[in-house]
């Protein structure tokens, strides 16, 4: 979390495992007027990513928004997959929403 301190520097405000409907969001940010939601997953099943999208889309419908991220973490060691092939960006349109997705 400490990566964040620059938004709350800069007068911005970070929300932890903030309740949104019946669920929670990972991180809620809130900066310069505008408001980020990040979910985060392990990589633990194949599912992760898919449970993510919808974990994200359900939050972004209850809070009236339309962008997310997705942060989703490799847990095997980087002598398996190495760095150069592990860090991935896409955007995706997800259940009318647009995620961008983010391995690592």
């Amino acid at each position: 979390m400490a990566f964040l301190q620059r938004v709350i520097n800069g007068g911005g405000r970070i929300n932890r495992e903030m309740a949104v409907g019946t669920g929670r969001t990972d991180l809620l940010i809130e900066f310069n007027g505008d408001k980020f939601v990040l979910e985060l997953k392990l990589k633990r099943m194949p599912s992760a990513r898919q449970k993510g999208l919808d974990q994200i889309s359900r939050y972004l419908d209850t809070l009236g928004m339309t962008k997310g991220y997705l942060i989703l973490f490799e847990i095997k060691p980087s002598s398996i997959i190495p760095w150069e092939t592990r860090v991935k960006w896409e955007d995706v349109t997800h259940q009318n929403k647009n995620i961008t997705i983010v391995e690592m």
